[in-house]
């Protein structure tokens, strides 16, 4: 089923990545050696779509084209495996809602 693409949407999504890193680090503990970066890049956004990405914290790719949300689960953990939980969960509700998201992660 697809959503449309609007600022409660883009909220509940990011409360929803917020919930799977809470939820993993409850479930696994924080790893302090498993210490990486996680994000969400989506392409092929242009104009008001982009535009309201940008408001909920997307910014341009600085490697390619698209844009990137740095820890859409907003936890401050190091652990990279949690904040790949958030962002895998950011970019499913992303796609849900036609935009070509994807979950992106790597060690420090």
């Amino acid at each position: 089923m697809t959503y449309p693409l609007t600022e409660m949407n883009i909220a509940i999504a990011q409360e929803k990545a917020s919930i799977a890193t809470n939820d993993y680090i409850a479930a696994e503990g924080e790893h302090p050696f498993n210490c990486g970066f996680a994000w969400v890049v989506v392409k092929g956004v242009r104009g008001n779509k982009a535009k309201l990405l940008k408001e909920f914290g997307f910014d341009k790719r600085s490697d390619g084209p698209g844009l990137i949300c740095w820890n859409p689960g907003r936890h401050n953990t190091q652990d990279m495996s949690a904040k790949m939980a958030g962002a895998k969960v950011f970019a499913k509700e992303l796609q849900s809602m036609g935009i070509n998201a994807e979950a992106v992660c790597r060690l420090d």
